[in-house]
């Protein structure tokens, strides 16, 4: 298994590492795109007993990427220095993209609180790429058992969330 996860870093870290430095474009942001990459591999790392259990396991790479350098970009956002007379400065500023990207994922984070922890856990592995076969065998259910919970789980978020389909 570690020569398997050795396999997957080598032939993955180009990827990721142009994926990341598309996220920090500016000049001073270049080395965030190097430790982003180092986190995914460290995540990656991990849960390489569980890698077999994903149907591709580049892709849960980039995704997991993705979300690193969203959280690191989250973060640089946030930091602020105070000043003299208690005055606060945050910066950079959150652009509009950042903002609407923010509350979605607080709408969603508080929609999956409503979920049972199952439905949850089946919602999170087939957003990681997990097929319906994967995910039956993770939680011990059949297939087309673990299909009726993902869409149970989906109709009740979209509820919750107030989406309608049309």
């Amino acid at each position: 298994m570690h020569n398997d996860f050795i396999q997957l870093a080598t032939a993955i870290r180009p990827r990721l590492i142009s994926l990341c430095r598309s996220f920090f474009d500016r000049q001073e942001l270049a080395c965030d795109a190097e430790d982003a990459v180092q986190e995914t591999l460290l995540r990656l790392w991990l849960m390489h007993e569980r890698l077999r259990m994903y149907h591709n396991p580049e892709t849960l790479a980039i995704k997991i990427a993705k979300n690193v350098c969203i959280d690191m970009l989250k973060k640089a956002c946030s930091q602020h220095e105070p000043l003299e007379d208690g005055i606060v400065v945050f910066a950079p500023l959150q652009t509009d993209h950042q903002a609407i990207l923010h509350d979605t994922e607080r709408i969603i984070g508080q929609a999956m609180k409503k979920l049972s922890g199952t439905q949850c856990r089946m919602l999170v592995m087939r957003s990681e790429g997990m097929t319906m076969e994967e995910i039956a065998a993770a939680c011990g259910t059949t297939p087309a058992s673990a299909k009726t919970m993902v869409c149970t789980a989906r109709k009740q978020l979209m509820t919750t969330i107030n989406i309608r389909r049309k």
